[in-house]
């Protein structure tokens, strides 16, 4: 009976993990196969086309930013791809283009144009902000004219980075409002990436005033205790107004390994030491650090189990491979297959439990960090 219960102990520590993780390994080192399955599978849901009705979180406003995030992540997995493989690259860039032109679209554009009550494109000449969708567009366009120089999304690529380097400078705590008096460090984080990356692909110096933002960022939007991302700050003073979470920290570090990999390595590894851990070999990201008892999620964390949320666990899968953690990498990825439930077909991979959204993330994390310039 001991033997049997030794055996059935070892069988659920060790059996389990080894089979999710499986694919790891190749993962990690950006194979080119499973990166064409997984493109092929968010192919799917970008060739059919979204729309927010596709969406049930209860709030327009989040099924627009959700049908958003799935255009955008799948951009960015099909940019990162496409840069790491020229076999893939001709498809790639032609989706990448796609998934631009389809966030360029009215009824995408809409989450925020509601809550500004004002286009973000038609109103670059303007002070409002916009940073939840500009950043983050801007630097998928950034990404888009690495792969493409004579990308015909050029000028507007200029035009947004001109008013996104305006805005910061004239904004009191240089932060941007992701909407009206709502301020993001996360949202910053792309922001202030896109800028760098537009400097590089233009060749323009903007050492000094990028130098200024990283240094912004660390002082009003890192926790000094915890060296974690501040999830939420005061718009006028850029006082904390929410906790250091996992959620905003794990995407966070993302963005900026686009643009300052210092800063981004501190963020990665306060969260290695804070809040990742392993329950039978597989990998979690906690929501809070210790000290903060809060057990229940919100939209930017999803589903907080036993303290682990699955959106930083989700988001850390690309600070591993960035960073070069291949074990954490292992163990998150392990986490993603048996969560996300992957079923392949006709050389496609899609994640079930996560429909269009779930698949572009996975598909963005587990590509990041193979070419960076």
């Amino acid at each position: 009976m001991l033997v049997g219960a030794a055996l059935f102990v070892l069988g659920v520590s060790f059996v389990p993990y080894w089979w999710c993780s499986r694919q790891a390994d190749a993962c990690y080192q950006g194979d080119a196969i499973l990166q064409q399955k997984l493109a092929r599978g968010v192919e799917t849901w970008v060739e059919k086309g979204l729309a927010r009705r596709d969406f049930h979180t209860g709030s327009a406003q989040f099924d627009g930013e959700w049908l958003f995030g799935s255009y955008l992540m799948a951009g960015f997995g099909f940019a990162q791809s496409a840069r790491a493989h020229p076999s893939l690259r001709e498809r790639h860039v032609r989706l990448l283009e796609v998934c631009v032109t389809r966030l360029l679209t009215p009824e995408v554009r809409a989450f925020d144009g509601e809550m500004w009550r004002s286009d973000p494109i038609d109103s670059l000449d303007s002070p409002a902000h916009h940073a939840a969708f500009l950043g983050y567009f801007n630097l998928l366009l950034g990404l888009h004219r690495q792969l493409d120089p004579q990308s015909r999304f050029a000028d507007l690529h200029d035009r947004i980075t001109a008013a996104l380097v305006r805005r910061l400078k004239a904004s009191p705590i240089g932060l941007l409002e992701s909407y009206p008096n709502e301020t993001y460090p996360v949202d910053n984080c792309a922001v202030i990436a896109s800028i760098a990356v537009h400097s590089r692909v233009t060749d323009t110096d903007r050492k000094e005033f990028l130098g200024h933002c990283y240094r912004i960022l660390r002082e009003k939007c890192i926790d000094p205790k915890s060296g974690l991302l501040i999830q939420a700050v005061y718009s006028r003073d850029g006082t904390p107004v929410d906790d250091p979470r996992g959620s905003g920290t794990t995407l966070g570090l993302y963005f900026l390994s686009f643009a300052d990999m210092d800063l981004s390595a501190d963020l990665y590894r306060a969260v290695r030491r804070e809040l990742f851990d392993t329950v039978f070999g597989f990998g979690g990201v906690k929501e809070y650090p210790a000290g903060l008892r809060r057990t229940v999620g919100d939209i930017d964390s999803g589903p907080v189990v036993f303290g682990y949320g699955f959106s930083p666990t989700g988001f850390l899968i690309s600070g591993a491979r960035i960073h070069g953690d291949r074990n954490a990498f292992k163990r998150l990825f392990a986490t993603a297959y048996a969560c996300g439930a992957p079923y392949e077909r006709k050389g496609k991979l899609n994640f079930v439990t996560g429909a269009s959204l779930g698949d572009a993330i996975l598909f963005a994390m587990l590509t990041a960090g193979g070419s960076r310039p």
